[in-house]
């Protein structure tokens, strides 16, 4: 199995889940749980912000910085193919109320337990994980100390964007040599 850029369990002892995601994370998490109507309803204010800004691909792009346009992560194809979505995923009806519900359902995802126990999985893991991710390298960091047959890679350069598409052939290279196929 490979995983790229994960972000770790919430509430697990050793893992300070808010530490490094920004501002106001560890009261968006205390809201989630204490005032959970309160924070839908913030959530859904959010939104149309949320669109407006990433329902357009420049907005992507003068996020990407320097980065912008020079690799396939960071291409024009790829700020239009991430603005796409965003606007598919936050769609505003006639009334101008937005239909968020997927994406609150996959944003407050990450507050609940996984259900396991990383410590069980037995089959091998290649874990990446990017030093310039949004995501805390803590959290990868984290995973690795608990799953027992993990081989981490943890890129000096690379971010939460391209991770996955600049070392997608290596990790299927190490799938292969797992399978004993060429």
């Amino acid at each position: 199995m490979c995983v790229f850029a994960s972000i770790g369990p919430y509430g697990q002892p050793g893992l300070d889940f808010a530490e490094g995601l920004g501002e106001g994370v560890r009261e968006t998490i205390q809201m989630f749980f204490e005032e959970p109507e309160q924070a839908r309803a913030e959530f859904r204010a959010q939104s149309a912000i949320t669109l407006a800004e990433r329902g357009s691909p420049e907005w992507w792009l003068r996020r990407w910085g320097d980065r912008a346009e020079r690799d396939a992560a960071h291409s024009r194809e790829q700020a239009e193919y991430l603005a796409a979505c965003h606007r598919d995923v936050l769609r505003a009806d006639d009334q101008g109320t937005f239909d968020d519900d997927g994406s609150w359902e996959d944003d407050s995802a990450v507050y609940h337990p996984w259900g396991f126990d990383p410590a069980d999985i037995q089959a091998p893991v290649s874990l990446w994980h990017g030093m310039k991710d949004f995501v805390p390298v803590a959290h990868a960091r984290w995973l690795a100390d608990r799953i027992p047959h993990v081989t981490t890679h943890f890129p000096a350069d690379e971010d939460h964007s391209n991770i996955e598409q600049n070392n997608r052939a290596a990790a299927y290279a190490w799938l292969s040599d797992l399978a004993g196929t060429p």
